[in-house]
This record gives C-alpha cells, sequence and structure tokens, in this order.
C-alpha cells in the first residue's frame, strides 16, 4: 500500500508520482540539499518479501544494501545513473536518479527511425548489457519501458531487477505488461540469466524490425502461446532473422552466450560498421573493481560502527599513500552504516582549497536539515554553510562579533551541538586530512569535546606519504595504516575488471612488478594493455611486455592528461584552479559559448574527471588529485594569476549570498590564497592564521602586488 509521506530521509520532497511498479513507486523529486529535481524510487515491498541477485546472507537490509550500492556504482553512458540510496523513516529502501526528460521509450523513438538508428539502439542496448553482466548484474525485467532514448539519441536502460519480490509468479492478470517480455525459462520457474536477458533483447529487436511483438499480447492464452509457437522472422534479411530466431529460442543455451557475441553477430548481419571498444565503454569497466584486501581493516571499522549503535562514539584515522584504496574502504562502510540506520556524511579537504572549513561544508548541510536551529546558532553556522538560510527557509541575521579563537570556539560548540540534536547515530568520513587547514583546528577542537556526543563516529583519511606525522597531531583518533596490494589480491582486483583470465601468473606478476599493489597504478596499467591490444577482454590473450611506464606516476598521470581533446584545454585548466570538485556554473559563466557538457563527458572518458556518487549532490570532480595537481603545475605564473582572479569573480557574481572575499598571505615570497567569507567571526581566526604575514584585500591591491611582487607561486583554488 502506497504512504502519505513527502518528505524523505529530511531530504527528498515528493512532488508527483511518475509510475506505479511491482516493486514500488517512482516520483519525480526536489533534493533539499542540491537545490535539484530527481527521480526517486520507492520500494513499498516489504523487505523480508524481497529475494536478491547476490546475498550476504540472512541480512536482507545488507543485501538490499549492497543491491544499491551497485546501483551507485554503475558508471556507463547507456545505463541510467543512481544519485542516492537509503531508508526512509519506516526502513523501506529508497534511490535516487537522473531524471530523464523528453525522453521516449525504445519503440517510440524507433517509429520512424531509418534502419541503421534502430541497429544502433540495439548495440547500445547490448553495450549497457554486456557491461551490467559483467558486473555480475541481470537487469530481469528488459521491455521497452525500461529502455529509454534520451533527445539526444541515447539509449539509457533503467529499472534494474536486482531484488524482485520472492512470490511473484507470471500471471494472466499482468498479461499486457511484463509478462509479455519473459523468457520462456522464467515462466517456469527458471531463475534469470544472461540468457533471460538477451531473449529480452530478442523480443525488443523483433519489434523494432518488424513492427510489433511476436504475440498476440490480447490473447487469453499468451503463456502458452510464448512456450510453443515460433516467432515469424521470415520477413526479415535472412541474416538477421537467424540472429533473432537464436535470440528468441526457447531453450537458454541454444542463444548467444553474451551480450558482445550478439553485437558481432548483429554488425555482421545488418553491415553495420564493427565496433571498437571506446574509452567510455573501456572506463566504465575499469572503474567497477570490487572490493579486494582490504577486509580485516573493514572488520575494525565495523566493530566500532556496532559500538556506535550501542551509544560508544569514536574516531579513526586511516592513512596509506595516494592510491592505496582509502577511499573505497570507506565506501564499503558507508553500505554498512546506512543499513544500520546510521545518518552517513561526507566531506573531502582540497590542497589549498579555496573556502575556509572545505570538508565541514559537505558534511553539515545535511544534518542541518534534521534538527531545529535557533536563529543564533544558525547565524553562527553561516560561517560554513554560507546557504543556511535557503536550507532552512528563513531569513538569518549576522552572528555577533566574537573575535580571535572564542570565533572558532563558539563555531567548533556549535557544530557539536549539531552533532548532538541527531536522532540517529551519525558517520563522518573526513577525507584527505592532509590538507584539511583551518578545518583541522576544528577536528581537534570537535575531538576534544568528542566523549560528549556518544552518538558520533569520526573516520578521516590523510596520505601518509605527504604528512606522516598527522598521527601524532590527532592523537585522539586511533590510527589505521593501508599497505599495498599481495598478489593474491592483485589478481582478484585484475579478474574484477577483466574476468578470470587475468589471474594468469604472467599477468598478475607484470601488474605486481609494475604496480607495487597500488591500486590507482593498477588501473592505469591495465587501461594501457587495454589500448595495446585493442580492448579488455583481449589483454589476456595478448602477449605481455616487459614492462608497461618508463616513466612512474608523472608519466601514468601525463599520459591520461594528454587524453582530453585538446580544444578542452583552456577548460581543463580553468577546472583545475575551481578545485578538486569543479563548480560547473563556473565553467559555464566564464565560457558561456563553450559545449561544457561535452568537455566534461570527454574529460569522464579519458578518465580525468568522474561523477562523485555519495549522495551529496558534489557531482564533477577530478577523477585523482595528482591529475589536477599536474594540470596547476604546468600552468605559468601569469596564467595562474589571471585565472584565479576570473574564477574569484564568477564565483562572486554566481553567489552573491556567499560574498567571498580573497585575502592574499604573504610570506618569504610564496603566495597562497584563501577564501574568506565577510564575516566578523571569521576573519579575525584567519588574520591570526596569517600570523605577520602581509593582508591584502582583493580585487584592487591583491593582483596589482602578485603581478609585481610575486616570484615563487603556489598553485592555488
Amino acid at each position: 500500500m502506497a504512504r502519505a509521506h513527502t518528505n524523505i530521509a529530511d531530504r527528498y520532497q515528493l512532488l508527483e508520482k511518475l509510475g506505479q511498479g511491482g516493486m514500488g513507486a517512482v516520483y519525480r523529486a526536489f533534493d533539499r540539499l542540491t537545490q535539484q529535481i530527481v527521480a526517486l524510487k520507492q520500494v513499498t515491498i516489504p523487505v523480508n518479501r524481497l529475494e536478491f541477485s547476490r546475498s550476504t546472507g540472512s541480512d536482507r537490509l545488507l543485501s538490499l544494501a549492497v543491491e544499491f550500492q551497485t546501483l551507485a556504482t554503475l558508471r556507463h553512458p547507456h545505463i541510467i545513473s543512481v544519485i542516492d540510496y537509503g531508508f526512509d523513516a519506516e526502513r523501506q529502501p529508497f534511490f535516487t536518479m537522473e531524471l530523464l526528460t523528453a525522453a521516449q521509450t525504445i519503440t517510440q523513438a524507433a517509429q520512424a527511425a531509418p534502419f541503421t538508428t534502430k541497429v544502433r539502439y540495439l548495440i547500445q542496448l547490448l553495450q549497457a548489457l554486456a557491461y551490467l553482466h559483467r558486473r555480475g548484474v541481470i537487469h530481469r525485467d528488459l521491455k521497452p519501458a525500461n529502455i529509454m532514448v534520451t533527445a539526444d539519441a541515447q539509449v539509457k536502460v533503467l529499472d534494474f531487477g536486482l531484488a524482485y519480490e520472492i512470490s511473484t509468479r507470471p500471471n494472466e492478470t499482468n498479461i499486457a505488461g511484463t509478462l509479455a517480455y519473459l523468457a520462456p525459462e522464467i515462466v517456469v520457474g527458471v531463475p534469470a540469466s544472461v540468457a533471460s536477458d538477451l531473449y529480452g533483447v530478442g523480443l525488443v529487436a523483433y519489434e523494432l524490425f518488424v513492427g510489433q511483438h511476436p504475440f498476440v499480447r490480447s490473447n487469453a492464452n499468451l503463456l502458452g502461446t510464448m512456450l510453443q509457437h515460433t516467432p515469424d522472422t521470415h520477413s526479415l534479411d535472412p541474416a538477421l532473422a537467424d540472429l533473432l530466431d537464436r535470440l528468441l529460442a526457447k531453450q537458454p543455451d541454444a542463444r548467444p552466450a553474451h551480450a558482445d557475441a550478439v553485437i558481432e553477430a548483429l554488425c555482421a548481419a545488418t553491415g553495420y560498421p564493427p565496433l571498437t571498444e571506446t574509452a567510455s565503454i573501456r572506463e566504465s569497466y575499469l572503474q567497477a573493481s570490487t572490493f579486494v584486501g582490504r577486509e580485516q581493516e573493514l572488520q575494525q571499522l565495523l566493530a566500532a560502527l556496532a559500538d556506535l549503535r550501542g551509544g560508544q562514539g569514536a574516531a579513526w584515522l586511516i592513512g596509506g599513500e595516494s592510491g592505496a584504496g582509502k577511499s573505497r574502504l570507506l565506501a564499503e562502510l558507508r553500505i554498512r552504516a546506512l543499513v544500520a540506520g546510521v545518518t552517513v556524511v561526507r566531506g573531502q579537504s582540497v590542497e589549498n582549497g579555496r573556502l575556509p572549513y572545505q570538508p565541514w561544508r559537505d558534511v553539515l548541510p545535511r544534518l542541518i536539515l534534521a534538527v531545529e536551529l535557533s536563529d543564533l546558532e544558525a547565524s553562527i553556522l553561516k560561517a560554513v554553510v554560507p546557504n543556511i538560510s535557503d536550507l532552512l527557509g528563513r531569513a538569518l541575521p549576522d552572528a555577533p562579533s566574537l573575535t580571535g579563537r572564542s570565533g572558532q570556539e563558539r563555531l567548533a560548540l556549535t557544530i557539536a551541538e549539531v552533532f548532538r540534536r541527531q536522532t540517529a547515530p551519525v558517520l563522518v568520513l573526513l577525507e584527505d586530512l592532509q590538507w584539511a587547514a583551518e578545518s583541522l583546528t576544528l577536528l581537534e577542537q570537535l575531538l576534544a569535546v568528542h566523549d560528549q556526543i556518544p552518538n558520533l563516529l569520526i573516520v578521516g583519511t590523510y596520505r601518509s606519504d605527504e604528512q606522516p606525522d598527522l598521527p601524532a597531531r590527532l592523537s585522539g583518533m586511533q590510527p589505521l595504516l593501508l599497505t599495498r596490494l599481495d598478489e593474491t589480491n592483485i589478481g582478484a582486483l585484475a579478474a574484477s575488471m577483466l574476468g578470470d583470465d587475468a589471474r594468469q601468473p604472467e599477468l598478475v606478476s607484470l601488474l605486481q612488478r609494475e604496480t607495487e599493489g597500488n591500486v590507482f597504478f593498477l588501473v592505469e596499467v591495465v587501461r594501457a594493455l587495454a589500448e595495446r591490444a585493442g580492448r579488455l577482454a583481449d589483454i589476456a590473450a595478448t602477449p605481455l611486455p616487459e614492462t608497461v611506464f618508463a616513466g612512474g606516476v608523472q608519466q601514468i598521470v601525463r599520459r591520461r592528461l594528454s587524453r582530453v581533446p585538446g580544444w578542452g584545454s583552456d577548460l581543463l585548466n580553468l577546472a583545475a584552479v575551481i578545485g578538486r570538485q569543479i563548480d560547473t556554473a563556473v565553467l559555464r559563466h566564464l565560457h558561456p559559448a563553450a559545449d561544457v557538457a561535452a568537455f566534461l563527458y570527454a574529460c569522464e572518458a579519458a578518465a580525468v574527471f568522474t561523477v562523485q556518487s555519495d549522495g551529496q549532490g558534489n557531482g564533477w570532480q577530478f577523477a585523482h588529485d595528482k591529475l589536477r595537481e599536474t594540470v596547476l603545475r604546468d600552468l605559468p605564473a601569469a596564467d595562474a594569476v589571471a585565472l584565479h582572479r576570473q574564477v574569484a569573480e564568477a564565483l562572486e557574481a554566481l553567489h552573491p549570498t556567499i560574498r567571498p572575499t580573497m585575502r592574499r598571505c604573504w610570506n618569504t615570497g610564496i603566495r597562497r590564497a584563501t577564501w574568506i567569507k565577510k564575516s566578523p567571526i571569521l576573519a579575525p581566526s584567519r588574520i591570526d592564521w596569517c600570523s605577520a604575514n602581509q593582508i591584502i584585500s582583493w580585487p584592487s591591491d591583491c593582483w596589482n602586488v602578485a603581478s609585481a611582487n610575486c616570484q615563487k607561486t603556489t598553485r592555488v583554488a
């Protein structure tokens, strides 16, 4: 039965129902956190009546969360993107997706389309299935309503049947719906498989090429027809008819073995040019690797999570070199925390970040939505959440002036109060603390009162190769150091990207030799091998080179950056100045004539950008800090100054409620840039932080001094 709740997880406001299915309902919803419209699917079937495509044991909520996490990590050009997932107040699951506008079903889009366009639609569908099947995901419910074509003629597959109702069985009451697209073996109770998905492809292909469903769906004996009758393909070209006959075979083992085989056969039968593996398709596999090698560390964090649910908070500090797998470990912890009813928020520091308290700006908005705040408390939090008036829906005065360290302590105590008022335990994930700057001081102040916040678990990460002494400074956090992967785990990680053939001793030995177990390097080496072999699937069958990279990590990074199209170089430089997380509005403001969307997708295909999928709306970001660092390092000093000024002016124009001011701190000829808000609270603490350095107001004096006096420049955002 549909529920009347219109506010989900203190974040999503349901606006209108878009559709209803057996598993639940889909709504157009407003995300209060990101101020964006999304599609939200509520699963209304009780969790104890669900079965799963992959099970983690008897814990059904955990199994479902793993299903949703799988959805959230799927990144493919022809698969709908899942943004967020979680559980509502009644512990029923939901997830949010990008909202498709002006889209048609594949059969609607193909009605007036030429033959080659229909073939292209099917190939895109098959590419999506090949990716899903490699991830171990069976769609289960392929039908035109779940295969959309966007306004720019791109196929998007949606509504994967990862979980399904135990009692669901085909019956005559839903003949006009899903039943008409089920494989014969599913009708008689055989579990869904790759072969049953390919049967669904055959039915869709028949509709596209013949113009109608192969069976009369109004027939009261549809089940019998599906099991006994063979679709008529005589009107088609013999080669295409033969392919459809095999796809629609009654016996699963008579169908093609996998989606890639169907693509090859379809191209051969229709004269469509054979496909090469595109960068975006290849990248979707490379980013789909499974969690390996960190099971022991995960168990330690899960014990802390269990203590949190029992009313005992803690703080952990996870170290490791760049590319060691720290972020992936946190992602696995997030899944378990959501299942346990824990509120999870995440923040990330960036090198020379342009905003004070950078990671807390991502952490606090989600928590603020869940509590009542006085005007005074909310006004104090403006220092970290400048748009708090929009979040709370009311105008707020400025906080009374409080100078020096007292102002920062007041801010820390107010944030601690926000944590204390949460009705659910809170897990705070803070990444890249080696760049935390003043945020680190705030964290230290929170750790000092942490024993008074029993519902709070803080887990931070840092690069041990860049700031090895951080555990000594944050002595209130339990340290946990990640080492590199061994050969067994290297083989398991490679197999998740390439299949079981990747476990060949020669290939594992090469990966071990070239990467020494660093996950970031490992993905890069596999990418290079795929380009050399032509396809990921051909790596294991291609003679292996003695070495892959001669110049180490810098060659790896520069090789990846070289794949960004030349026409995007100016936008790439600008993006690097903006920060690790990319404000696309700034890009569009400064380059109104540029195709920013094409640039973003080109950088994603080059593995330079990625989409943040932690549910907090952070959007596009550099795939790795080393990529941004290299772009900034290559910028001439004069260009860097000009770009920083452009970004500053664009941010002020786009975000007038924040009204940032640029201050430049000078010390021994090194220019450091920080952003501060015009506020009596923040300004004194910022001046204290700058110490005896000369403070220069932006914009009038700053740029004159920068051009005249700056000899050694630290690139900043």
